[in-house]
């Protein structure tokens, strides 16, 4: 998630969390399945040994890479920890501009998230 300092922050943050956490279990039902279908392959054989090979293995691989696409966006979505806020506080007494987008944040009544984090610390870094 790409988080301009200068811009407004994102107001749909909760609501992104909640897709990825909607989508991910499917995911990795669909990695269950492949699994499944491959074990049972193998334990059982079937005559269309091919065919199920391949469905099994489209069914691991895409939903699999899928995850850790949305796994890896749900990264950036994490709560902060106590050691990350207090170097928060630190930044926005270093940077002016994080201390507004700070203040913005807290005019939407939620929390900083880590992506946002990664920002600030970039930022300070730039300084």
């Amino acid at each position: 998630m790409y988080i301009n300092i200068s811009q407004d922050p994102p107001t749909d943050v909760v609501e992104t969390k909640k897709k990825y956490l909607r989508i991910i279990p499917y995911l990795l039902a669909l990695v269950l399945c492949g699994i499944l279908l491959a074990v049972f392959q193998i334990v059982f054989g079937s005559a269309h040994g091919d065919l199920v090979e391949n469905t099994a293995l489209i069914l691991f691989v895409a939903p699999g890479l899928a995850f850790f696409y949305f796994a890896e966006k749900l990264h950036d979505h994490k709560k902060l920890s106590a050691k990350q806020e207090n170097e928060i506080e630190e930044f926005c007494r270093q940077a002016p501009d994080i201390a507004a987008y700070c203040a913005k944040v807290a005019g939407l009544e939620r929390k900083l998230i880590k992506a946002e984090y990664d920002a600030f610390k970039a930022r300070i870094e730039d300084l």
